[in-house]
């Protein structure tokens, strides 16, 4: 079917669907309920699915976490799709993530019918009166329209919320009774009409860009932290052009990258740049406490992110008071700054560049920029020795595995759609800057994963681009479903499954606590390893439709599979790795 539809709208999940279509949408994400089975009707017959085009997930996390790696890959909101209270129930985890990442997703639920005479009686058990009550403390915005009219106007509404920033997402409930309510005129959605865009970006204020421009220029050891903004492509140059202008040193926020790792002021690795900054500046940074003090609660040894600079001028470039809500802590304590600028950070970042090189150019930054690249020389220097420490090691230590992944793909135009946490290896990969890393999954919710590997591979299709996540066995095992998603609509991609065979994470905690209670840490195992049997995720992969190779615990086996896998990934095909490596 053309994309003009051939068939006439009848229905009100008619002018839900065509509102869909009007505002741009490619992709739908959504596990099959019949609280929306009219909208499913819509976009199948009366749209023919096609603008948007149906994604079938196998689990309503699944279906949001895709929607999550499309509108980070895309920069378009994610939409997904979830059935009446059980399908939000299932999902509820991956709404979770989304939020905190603060991406733009609209997720509508089918719920009701609320005429009572309406209902089956599965109707009863899964509606409620205030169905986004489930997911209201972690989403922008929630709404349940009572007319067609509402919907209409909801569903525009919803979008331009989740747009504007701070973004996240939205649920919009639409009763099922609307979605089969026959029409009884030709109407229209508005959809299209360019007033329904959402505000321009907020601008810096011009005089807090210059004090907090001086103040870097004056500073004697700057530092600028910088975070979500790594999703940003734009955002590379003028991070370059400011760190270059005030001679900073310069560190990622947790799971981000946005500074070329070649650049010679980047000293991710270097564990006393942070305690050395007498200024430091963090650029859309969620947990201002972790980005410039740490949290050295004692609590932690082998898992602490450490102090830094206690005494530290902080300064904060982001929309973080228009974020959150009193329901969860995300963000962590009130963190201690002494100026912000409160704007766009993007918009910010372009106005403190501009004016740092109009203020800069004194002799003592060029010398610390001098004494930077001495610096980050000799923190590459220490990623390689590591490296060659590791190299022979079996299982397939994660320093050979993170590096061997690198070059295996070093020659196509990629993209790292996800990365594991706590197995990553920083010094390996060569990042242009941003918007080559889509960041972590926002919440720490396992699970993520798969599914936000397979909405990024989505948008990413036909581009030329070629797509790569490496993720733990645990986040794999949760979501593997996610891989038939990506096989049926031919979406290449490259995962590398790294398979310590527990869930290493905890596994540490469990470490941890029986050392520091001078208790058997060689029992820190029982109730994490999945082990007696060892699962074949490779296996499991092939079943889903995908080639895969492994498991693989020589690590002289590991380049020759990852060459296999991006030749079937360069022809159209889904390649799945799995490596078998040690816990550390």
């Amino acid at each position: 079917m053309s994309e003009a539809s051939q068939v006439k709208m009848e229905w009100g999940s008619d002018l839900m669907a065509q509102a869909l279509r009007d505002r741009g949408v490619e992709w739908v994400f959504l596990n099959p309920g019949s609280s929306y089975r009219g909208l499913h009707d819509s976009l199948v017959n009366y749209l023919g699915d096609e603008n948007p085009k149906i994604a079938l997930a196998t689990h309503e996390a699944i279906a949001v976490a895709m929607a999550h790696g499309y509108a980070k890959a895309s920069g378009k909101p994610g939409y997904a799709i979830l059935h009446n209270l059980v399908g939000l129930m299932n999902g509820s985890m991956s709404v979770f993530n989304a939020f905190c990442d603060q991406t733009p997703m609209v997720i509508l639920g089918g719920s009701g019918p609320a005429d009572p005479d309406k209902r089956r009686f599965i109707d009863w058990a899964h509606s409620a009166n205030t169905q986004g009550d489930l997911v209201r403390a972690y989403v922008k915005w929630t709404d349940e329209p009572a007319t067609l009219a509402g919907a209409m106007d909801s569903m525009l509404r919803a979008e331009r919320i989740a747009r504007t920033g701070p973004p996240g997402p939205v649920y919009v409930s639409l009763d099922a009774g609307l979605q089969e309510e026959p029409l009884d005129a030709t109407q229209e959605t508005g959809a299209a009409l360019p007033r329904y865009a959402p505000p321009p970006d907020l601008q810096p204020d011009p005089a807090a860009v210059e004090r907090v421009a001086r103040r870097l220029i004056e500073a004697e050891a700057p530092l600028v932290v910088c975070g979500r903004l790594g999703i940003e492509a734009r955002a590379t140059e003028p991070l370059i052009r400011l760190v270059e202008a005030i001679g900073a040193a310069y560190l990622d926020d947790r799971c981000t990258v946005c500074l070329p790792t070649s650049h010679p002021q980047n000293l991710n690795g270097d564990k006393a740049a942070r305690g050395e900054a007498d200024v430091i500046l963090a650029i859309d940074v969620h947990d201002l406490t972790l980005a410039t003090r740490g949290y050295g609660t004692g609590r932690s040894q082998i898992m602490g992110t450490g102090a830094g600079a206690a005494d530290a001028h902080v300064i904060d470039v982001s929309l973080n008071n228009w974020f959150g809500n009193s329901w969860s802590r995300f963000g962590g304590p009130t963190p201690p700054l002494d100026d912000q600028i409160q704007a766009t950070p993007l918009k910010a970042l372009e106005a403190l560049a501009d004016a740092a090189e109009r203020l800069g150019g004194s002799p003592a930054i060029a010398a610390r920029r001098k004494r930077l690249a001495e610096r980050h020389a000799a923190v590459r220097g220490n990623a390689k020795k590591r490296l060659e420490s590791r190299w022979s090691e079996s299982p397939v230590s994660m320093d050979r595995l993170t590096h061997e992944v690198h070059e295996a793909v070093s020659a196509e135009d990629w993209r790292l759609v996800v990365r594991n946490h706590r197995s990553w290896r920083d010094g390996y990969w060569d990042f242009p800057g941003c918007g080559y890393y889509l960041g972590g999954d926002g919440g720490g919710g396992v699970g993520y994963g798969p599914g936000a590997a397979v909405g990024a591979a989505l948008a990413l299709k036909d581009q030329d681009v070629f797509p790569v996540s490496i993720i733990g066995d645990g986040d794999f095992m949760m979501a593997p479903g996610a891989l038939w998603t990506a096989t049926h609509h031919k979406a290449p991609l490259l995962m590398v499954i790294m398979n310590n065979r527990s869930w290493g994470n905890d596994e540490l905690h469990q470490r941890e606590v029986a050392h520091q209670r001078g208790r058997a840490v060689d029992r820190a195992h029982i109730g994490q390893r999945t082990e007696e049997p060892h699962v074949d995720l490779a296996a499991i992969a092939r079943g889903f439709g995908a080639w895969a190779a492994g498991p693989i615990d020589d690590p002289e086996a590991v380049a020759p599979a990852l060459r296999e896998a991006v030749n079937r990934v360069k022809n159209g095909e889904v390649a799945v790795v799995e490596v078998i490596t040690g816990l550390v």
